[in-house]
């Protein structure tokens, strides 16, 4: 609840992205693509944003910011295409584990802690980033602090996601 009143307030006091902000998910795609060792996707988290702003003549910090921010939309809609696909896996292998006599020792759900993980890693996103920003307050970077935060968090996430979807549809 804090990263939404701190970046509201950071908008609120900079001026609206003075240049047209052109973001495709390309760079990111390309670099990931290019990644010769496991895991190594993360570090491609921001290439598309960076593109974004470095196309622009001069950009401000809200440029930047808003560049991120698209980045963030992007990561946040894989994160949750592959959250929905994993409730549906952690359905079929809570039914499947219920079945077994283990069952009865291991009396948890992989749905319902998935959905706390990821409520949980919600509010550890909002005031991660939060602190972040305010280590910047009173900089020209508070915002851009915050939506980088914002940005690499949802990226990993949707990384972290996917990789536990892959896992799971091939055990």
């Amino acid at each position: 609840m804090r990263l939404p009143l701190i970046l509201a307030a950071c908008l609120a006091a900079a001026p609206a992205a003075a240049q047209e902000v052109k973001f495709s998910p390309d760079a990111t795609l390309d670099c990931m693509e290019k990644q010769r060792l496991p895991g190594a996707d993360d570090t491609c988290i921001g290439e598309s944003a960076r593109v974004c702003f470095q196309r622009m003549k001069n950009p401000s910090n809200s440029d930047i910011a808003a560049c991120m921010g698209k980045e963030s939309e992007y990561w946040k809609g894989r994160l949750d295409t592959a959250y929905g696909r994993m409730v549906e896996l952690a359905k079929v292998a809570d039914a499947e584990f219920e079945k077994t006599a283990k069952s009865k020792d291991i009396p948890f759900s992989l749905v319902e802690d998935l959905a706390i993980q990821q409520e949980k890693w919600g509010d550890w996103r909002e005031i991660r980033c939060a602190v972040e920003a305010m280590m910047r307050r009173g900089t020209p970077y508070t915002m851009t602090a915050a939506a980088s935060c914002t940005m690499k968090r949802m990226g990993e996430q949707a990384l972290f996601m996917e990789s536990a979807v892959t896992y799971m549809e091939t055990k």
